[in-house]
């Protein structure tokens, strides 16, 4: 049975206001930002310098080869960058906040702030059935501007009534969401969750307004509601560590609804901008048959996506219970490193890669588009995961604090998974582009079951933080297979050979590092700290040659 050990951390919330919690003063931090800063910014150049390589790579292609060439290069290296500056500066300002809530309420306050955050966007994907795929898909397959319009209106009243819906949910159900999910059910913290349901209702409107800017490919509004958002809530944050003012929850939630709130204005702000915005308003809709074949696929992809998020959050709400906000805290900081970077990272190249795959419809198009994205994102993929584990004390000092070292454990495992998710991504974003519904949902909820089981079996059994990482390394590498059976059934050109091979070298000294039986003494010894980075290199730069052998 679980134990209740989350609790004291709010008991100390409730009764004081003034629980003592790790924190540097502002001398420290003087003599610490400003190098912080400069690398962070240097973090950021790097992944954006590689998205923006991948994309303009999928772009470079002569215009009179197929109608998938003159698609890919119609998006233009500026909205690549434009994109890409939009993900990436949203990912570092989400980074920056959660550096700024390490050092005002440590790893107690980054396992809270993060399982709000997880609560959020769990409910965010139940508004808006699954994020913005189905409103950028829709989108993407209707090229009349009257069929876009009905499309935007029926989306707009179904997203709308369901977020009222999942609001008013939240609202009547805090003491109990609270409960279950943060283990304890004090005032402070209902009232914490009362105020994320008015952080949710923003979110559902700007992910709406976001998945319509990405539609009509406006990126200079996109990239702005991105950022905008990000950088207000790590100003609020900012402010409450810098006059030190005691940790308290609902400050947390509050930097949730300005954040989202800003994001929101500035994407209706976009869509004011494009050319049919009165017509939408006064659109009849999609007809009946039409809303019932968006309805299915919006549904399929809701409990895919949902399940994916629930899964998560439940995952975290254990932790919470069974081990203390403290160790949620560290082990939420190497996932933050690896898995939540990665799908931001991924998001980016959906933006573009989704989009062409749907319109590919030929088998030598199919295997062009997903080979070329597979071979880029492994690629770039090993060589990040590679240095994130022969470098990790750096990193996570520079990035956290070094109270959070603990969480190289995490790390060092869940790049493994993070090598498989990238790919299966890739093979996986053909059941989207398919609109395969059944098998979409289906694999999903396999996956996230299969996940569930897993973590629940470490936490169960293990008290290690490397226990319940590799929890998440079995269940996606089940899914990997699936996917890439799934491609090679519906297009035989997708043979397994074209991308096995790569993963296997790629990921072995990995699993040797991780699993080493001589200690991290030996296993980083300086010969397999050299060995392990030649052969990243010599994988990623395989990759790369593959990726220019791909061709019609």
């Amino acid at each position: 049975m679980f134990r209740l050990q989350g609790i004291d951390f709010f008991q100390h919330v409730v009764a004081s206001r003034n629980c003592v919690l790790p924190r540097c003063n502002r001398q420290q931090f003087q003599g610490y930002a400003a190098p912080t800063l400069s690398w962070n910014f240097c973090l950021l150049y790097v992944g954006a310098a590689i998205f923006g390589f991948a994309s303009n790579c999928l772009a470079q292609t002569s215009s009179n080869r197929s109608q998938l060439m003159r698609l890919i290069s119609a998006g233009g290296r500026g909205g690549a960058l434009l994109s890409t500056l939009g993900v990436f500066g949203a990912a570092f300002f989400w980074l920056l906040g959660f550096k700024v809530v390490a050092h005002w309420m440590g790893p107690e306050g980054v396992g809270l702030f993060s399982q709000l955050r997880q609560m959020a966007q769990a409910a965010t994907v139940g508004a808006t059935f699954g994020g913005t795929n189905s409103i950028v898909q829709g989108l993407a397959e209707r090229e009349a501007e009257s069929a876009r319009r009905q499309f935007r209106a029926t989306a707009a009243r179904i997203v709308a009534l369901a977020g009222a819906g999942v609001v008013l949910a939240i609202l009547g159900l805090a003491p109990q969401l609270s409960a279950f999910f943060l283990s304890s059910d004090a005032p402070v913290l209902v009232a914490t969750l009362r105020w994320l349901a008015l952080a949710v209702l923003l979110n559902v409107g700007a992910t709406y307004s976001l998945g319509v800017l990405n539609g009509y490919r406006s990126y200079p509004y996109l990239a702005l509601a991105q950022i905008s958002g990000p950088v207000v809530l790590v100003m609020l944050l900012a402010g409450a560590w810098w006059w030190t003012l005691p940790p308290d929850p609902q400050l947390l939630a509050g930097s949730f609804v300005l954040c989202f709130g800003v994001t929101c204005l500035l994407g209706a702000r976009g869509l004011s901008r494009l050319p049919p915005f009165v017509a939408v308003l006064g659109a009849s809709g999609l007809t009946k048959s039409q809303s019932r074949v968006f309805l299915k696929f919006a549904l399929s992809n809701l409990v895919a996506a949902l399940s994916t998020t629930l899964a998560l959050l439940l995952i975290r709400s254990w932790v919470i219970e069974s081990r203390g906000l403290a160790f949620a805290g560290l082990f939420d900081s190497g996932w933050t490193l690896t898995f939540n970077y990665t799908t931001l990272f991924l998001t980016a190249c959906s933006a573009i890669y989704l989009p062409l795959l749907t319109a590919a419809t030929r088998p030598e198009e199919q295997k062009v588009c997903m080979l070329k994205t597979a071979y880029l994102v492994f690629g770039a993929g090993i060589l990040i995961c590679y240095a994130m584990v022969l470098f990790r004390q750096p990193l996570i000092n520079l990035l956290y604090s070094p109270q959070f070292q603990a969480s190289g454990e995490v790390l060092m495992v869940l790049v493994i998974a993070v090598l498989f998710r990238g790919a299966s991504w890739v093979y996986g974003t053909m059941i989207l582009a398919t609109r395969n519904s059944r098998v979409l949902l289906l694999s999903d909820l396999a996956l996230n079951l299969c996940l569930l089981a897993t973590a629940r079996y470490a936490l169960e059994r293990h008290t290690s933080l490397q226990a319940l990482s590799w929890a998440f390394v079995l269940p996606n590498f089940l899914y990997l297979v699936f996917v890439v059976e799934y491609a090679r059934k519906k297009n035989p050109l997708m043979q397994r050979r074209l991308i096995w091979p790569l993963l296997v070298a790629g990921t072995l000294p990995l699993f040797y590092l991780a699993l080493a039986p001589g200690g991290l003494e030996w296993t980083y010894s300086r010969l397999a700290v050299w060995l392990c980075m030649a052969i990243g290199l010599a994988v990623s730069v395989a990759a790369l040659i593959a990726y220019k052998k791909v061709a019609l």
